[in-house]
């Protein structure tokens, strides 16, 4: 992990590109807030990385897209671009390493602060919410070969691996799975599934169509009932060996493939 001191930076990237919360959610109360098309672009929690890709709500119902910075006048704007071609566009205010402050360039006196740990992966790649590790998550156009399934699997694997991995290199003292696709429930020392008529909606529209993610699901739990995997002992936390056995399952699912 790299860790961002308090000092200034020529390039805007090596502090922009982080992830992003906003922090003053609860102040922005409906009679506070400016018309209906301005709320649209009232984003509570985005990520920028150096390959000049965003990902917009990542915990939620995430938009994948590009960001890019111009210099207009005296304003640098930050704006998105996303898959669908729509944008969102804001006025940088004031950008340090852990706060970053927005505007609407045509609405005054409305802004948005964002809080950020400071702390980024030297290897963008690693980070769970990078766009590469987050492709199982978009639900796909039309029905899917096996393969394509095996892989979306695989990826959603890999997803959990980094976000365990993430916590543990940030010192995390929790692990929150809230508005992330459900499917694993997480124990000490264990990792199940839900029953296969309890299947969360958030899991199923990762796939085509229920079918495909049942399929998904029983590939799951046979990855699960199959096969041993090894829980390290000695680990200083619970986050330790899961996130090591997801690793496993990582690379024994293409086993089953085969």
């Amino acid at each position: 992990m790299i860790v961002l001191g308090p000092f200034k930076r020529n390039n805007i990237a090596d502090v922009l590109c982080q992830r992003w919360e906003l922090e003053n959610w609860e102040d922005i109360t409906a009679d506070r807030m400016p018309e209906f098309e301005v709320r649209k672009s009232i984003v509570r929690g985005m990520v920028l990385f150096k390959d000049s890709s965003v990902v917009l709500n990542p915990l939620g119902r995430l938009q994948l897209g590009k960001w890019r910075v111009d210099i207009e006048g005296k304003r640098k704007l930050l704006t998105l671009t996303f898959s669908d071609t729509t944008t969102k566009q804001y006025v940088l205010e004031d950008l340090a390493s852990r706060q970053l402050t927005l505007s609407l360039p045509d609405v005054s006196d409305f802004y948005l602060s964002f809080f950020a740990s400071g702390q980024l992966h030297q290897n963008m790649c690693n980070d769970p919410f990078h766009p590469v590790n987050n492709q199982w998550r978009i639900k796909p156009l039309e029905k899917e070969p096996d393969s394509a399934i095996y892989n979306r699997l695989k990826n959603c694997l890999l997803f959990f691996a980094l976000y365990y991995r993430d916590h543990i290199k940030r010192n995390a003292e929790t692990i929150a799975f809230q508005e992330l696709p459900e499917i694993f429930t997480w124990y000490n020392r264990g990792i199940g599934l839900p029953d296969k008529d309890k299947l969360s909606d958030s899991w199923l529209e990762c796939f085509y169509n229920k079918e495909q993610a049942l399929k998904g699901y029983s590939i799951l739990r046979k990855l699960i009932v199959d096969y041993e995997y090894n829980w390290p002992s000695g680990a200083p936390a619970w986050t330790y060996a899961t996130h090591s056995v997801l690793e496993q399952m990582y690379h024994k699912i293409d086993d089953i493939k085969k």
